[in-house]
């Protein structure tokens, strides 16, 4: 295909997309986001094959820096709610892993009975 209309179609849906994203993230609902996610970043790399290729009208430029614009916002606010959460999920792994070193150096065969 690789038209100036899929060009524009890749927009329209990422837009939307970031949206449910952040309404995912907004009410903390983590394990839904690498679903979206996955599809965000196929759409993002099917957009760096083929938007290089097409020239855009200037309405179809308008239209595109309105919905980067949404996107943006979107992305950064979303970037800004996951990584918290992946600063404690590295905590709380690192945690663990402490734990299970304590518990193999200490842990195996020195029991008090």
């Amino acid at each position: 295909m690789g038209s100036q209309s899929e060009v524009m179609n890749c927009y329209e849906q990422i837009a939307p997309l970031t949206e449910r994203m952040l309404i995912l993230a907004r009410t903390r609902q983590w394990a839904d986001l690498p679903i979206l996610e996955t599809q965000y970043s196929g759409m993002v790399d099917r957009l760096r094959e083929i938007e290089p290729l097409h020239a855009l009208d200037e309405a179809q430029s308008a239209r595109k820096y309105q919905l980067l614009g949404r996107i943006t916002a979107n992305s950064n606010e979303i970037f800004g709610m996951v990584m918290p959460q992946l600063a404690k999920l590295v905590t709380a792994m690192q945690s663990l892993e402490q734990q299970q070193s304590v518990q193999r150096a200490y842990g195996q065969g020195h029991s008090l009975s």
